[in-house]
């Protein structure tokens, strides 16, 4: 038997697959394609939505994409394997349960938000044999960061700072952001962590400590609104700044230090999402799948840090 044949490509569909208030359901699905992914089916909330979606899609990939507003037909009729959910939060955490339903892998765009204990669902999925993963990118940005500061050994990084912009405010704000920089803090220091000193100084910045083994990392967030788009964003480790850099038409992703040097083309997203499509044929050849220990922390870090919300 072949390698192609005895390994296949993924059947994905895609919920959420518009670019609707900055969605990245198009992105997610196009860098899936490019991994070897067999995009199979996108689901919309109408028809018309679903159209739209599947029509834009098919343009890009070369081929006609069934649409559907009937999720259980999408999935009798077009046998997906996986499954991206790239649409509101607040619709997450009944789609990962249909997802969960369905026997998928699922690619969930951040935050999980899975609206029941993490550990439990990240199980229940591992227990069917199903990678569950959220789509967290800037853990990828770590190469670049090395290309441009080679003398910054990550594990002996105390200080660790980002800066992003997202479009809400308060309290919403921090729920769209907050796995960006807790994935790339463990990242940078794996294993367990525990955290202490959290502070929301106002809405904008928020400060703790990161504590895993023998080791603190001070940090500092900023969650700041900006007219500008794209929306600049970036993140220092002892001082040496990364920043995102994002040129159009294109949409092309580079990192700079700020002080001249570049890694030009280094969108972390389709190393995230081909990380996933990997895990996943891995599952299915092997028909079981590990519970994912640092989605778990993750989520309960996440909700650590929430709770510290004043009001």
């Amino acid at each position: 038997m072949s390698e192609a044949a005895a390994d296949p490509p993924l059947r994905l569909a895609v919920v959420g697959a518009r670019r609707v208030r900055h969605g990245t359901g198009p992105f997610l699905a196009r860098h899936a394609a490019a991994a070897g992914a067999e995009l199979c089916a996108v689901w919309g909330t109408s028809a018309d939505s679903a159209g739209e979606a599947a029509a834009a899609l098919s343009a890009e990939i070369g081929r006609d994409l069934p649409a559907y507003r009937d999720w259980q037909r999408l999935v009798a009729e077009t046998h997906p394997e996986a499954v991206i959910l790239a649409g509101p939060r607040p619709t997450h955490a009944a789609w990962l349960e249909s997802a969960l339903r369905s026997g998928l892998h699922t690619l969930c765009e951040k935050p999980l938000a899975a609206g029941r204990d993490p550990a439990e669902l990240a199980r229940d999925f591992a227990v069917r044999g199903l990678v569950l993963a959220e789509n967290c990118q800037w853990p990828f940005t770590l190469a670049a960061f090395h290309r441009l500061h080679p003398e910054i050994q990550l594990d002996r990084v105390d200080r660790f700072s980002m800066l992003l912009t997202p479009a809400h405010e308060g309290r919403e704000r921090w729920l769209e952001l907050l796995s960006h920089p807790i994935s790339l803090l463990q990242a940078v220091a794996p294993g367990p962590a525990e955290l202490d000193r959290i502070r929301f100084h106002d809405a904008s910045r928020l400060t703790f400590l990161w504590l895993t083994a023998g080791r603190a990392i001070s940090c500092e967030v900023r969650a700041e609104p900006s007219a500008e788009w794209p929306r600049p964003a970036g993140y220092a480790l002892d001082g040496a700044l990364l920043r995102r850099r994002i040129e159009q038409p294109g949409y092309r992703i580079s990192f700079t230090d700020g002080a001249g040097g570049v890694v030009a083309d280094a969108d972390p997203t389709p190393l995230c999402v081909a990380e996933f499509l990997v895990r996943a044929r891995r599952a299915r050849a092997r028909a079981a799948a590990p519970v994912d220990e640092n989605l778990v922390r993750r989520q309960r870090l996440f909700d650590r840090i929430l709770e510290a919300w004043p009001g």
